[in-house]
């Protein structure tokens, strides 16, 4: 839909989700140090029913699915969109086309007190993608995003098992750049639209919910792989 989702009336924000029957969403693994990310396994605490080892690395999907389509399709605009409306009307273009893909993103050196801590049965991560954030049409990159970090947070109070915390992710604000080559390529009118719409203004990047899958994955020295679904998410313009 190209309709504004009424989420937050007069703020831009451009809404995403990424469910698994379409192929989006994100992974979690660990890694042997056999494939293509070095040996690392995560934190571990103690949470209220049990203890709990963090994944080490998180992205998109497609990163360890090549089918994939990415991490997060567009659902819904609210606020002020004319240029970007414009030109999806002009090349025929649904806004759902839009997709958003996480790229490797890990804790560091994942060190107690700096890079994560658990208090009051809340724990919070500090993630740093490798690369930006790419938003795509049809496989091709229009805006790369690069936040120096992330902020993840799983709530675990009153949880009786992980199906019960409360998990939600935020970046930095940083401003948005046409991706490389995308301002000579095919879609340099929906570029120009989208930088045109946020006007140099920074952006950031919230996911409001993260809900773990029971798919699995292993091979290419990745273990303890899980998929995960993201109901909604939003590029927004802070105010």
């Amino acid at each position: 839909m190209q309709a504004d989702d009424g989420r937050a009336e007069g703020r831009r924000a451009l809404a995403f989700s990424g469910a698994a029957r379409d192929g989006l969403g994100i992974a979690l693994w660990q890694a042997d140090g056999t494939g293509p990310e070095p040996a690392a396994t995560g934190h571990g605490f103690e949470a209220p029913f049990g203890r709990i080892t963090a994944h080490y690395y998180i992205a998109s999907r497609d990163h360890v699915e090549r089918d994939a389509r990415g991490g997060l399709a567009a659902v819904g605009l609210s606020g002020p969109w004319p240029e970007l409306r414009a030109a999806l009307r002009a090349e025929g273009r649904a806004l759902g086309e839009l997709v958003m893909r996480l790229p490797l993103t890990t804790p560091g050196a994942d060190r107690e007190g700096q890079d994560w801590c658990y208090r009051d049965d809340v724990e919070t991560r500090y993630l740093h993608p490798q690369a930006p954030l790419l938003l795509l049409l049809g496989g091709a990159p229009l805006l790369a995003f690069a936040p120096v970090r992330l902020t993840l947070t799983e709530d675990y109070r009153n949880a009786r098992s992980f199906a019960d915390v409360r998990i939600a992710l935020v970046s930095d604000p940083t401003r948005a750049a046409a991706a490389s080559g995308a301002p000579d390529g095919a879609h340099a009118r929906l570029v120009g639209a989208l930088l045109a719409d946020l006007g140099a203004r920074p952006v950031r990047f919230v996911v409001e919910a993260i809900h773990l899958t029971p798919e699995r994955f292993e091979g290419q020295g990745r273990t303890s792989g899980r998929y995960a679904e993201i109901p909604l998410a939003r590029l927004e313009v802070p105010d």
